[in-house]
């Protein structure tokens, strides 16, 4: 029997302290990892564009979608996951808010980067790819891909889960009433977040 990774113990323990549970985030992260590759990654090529597009100010309509994402059941299907989210999420918030859930993945201290290049190789480019080619991209053996694999969901899941949408939901009640554009309320989450794995 293979022994528990440092990665997978810090996992567990940040599982806790967070009162996530870790099967249960795993299918969430999975989900969400499907969807982000099958329909958002269309037009993640665009992302710096649709920045720049955002002019009107966000609404209820992102507190909504905010408040699912945040409590999505991972036994809903994934069509019904998808059809949900299709209907209350513009493309661009789900872009932002998976990106500030990478860049967190990116900062943990074991291989970080490695979690982040699996996530964005397997889920998040524009280039649909299997285990296989990821983890000879990666050159990992197999097993430990599967493992490396499991343990950077995970991370992904606590970064979304535990910190960016509980951020973003406690910044969006602080400042649903100013008027800020998209852009700047997403700035600022990624900036609350910094601040607070910083301190």
């Amino acid at each position: 029997m293979r022994t528990e990774s440092k990665a997978m113990k810090f996992i567990k323990v940040q599982c806790n302290i967070l009162d996530l549970n870790p099967k249960a985030l795993y299918e969430q992260s999975k989900t969400l990892l499907l969807f982000y590759q099958h329909v958002i990654w269309a037009v993640k090529s665009r992302a710096v564009d649709l920045r720049k597009e955002i002019t009107g100010t966000y609404g209820m309509e992102l507190n909504t979608a905010l408040i699912y994402l945040s409590d999505l059941a991972p036994t809903a299907t994934r069509s019904c996951f998808e059809a949900q989210v299709n209907h209350l999420f513009e493309d661009k918030w789900l872009i932002e808010l998976a990106d500030i859930a990478l860049r967190l993945v990116n900062n943990y201290p074991l291989s970080g980067e490695e979690y982040t290049r699996l996530l964005q190789l397997r889920f998040m480019d524009g280039t649909p790819r299997t285990d296989t080619q990821v983890a000879e991209v990666l050159t990992l053996e197999r097993s430990t891909y599967y493992e490396r694999k499991k343990e950077a969901i995970l991370l992904f899941g606590i970064s979304l889960w535990g910190f960016v949408l509980p951020t973003s939901l406690t910044t969006y009640e602080r400042v649903s009433n100013l008027g800020m554009k998209e852009e700047k309320f997403f700035d600022m989450i990624s900036g609350n977040l910094s601040q607070k794995i910083s301190s």
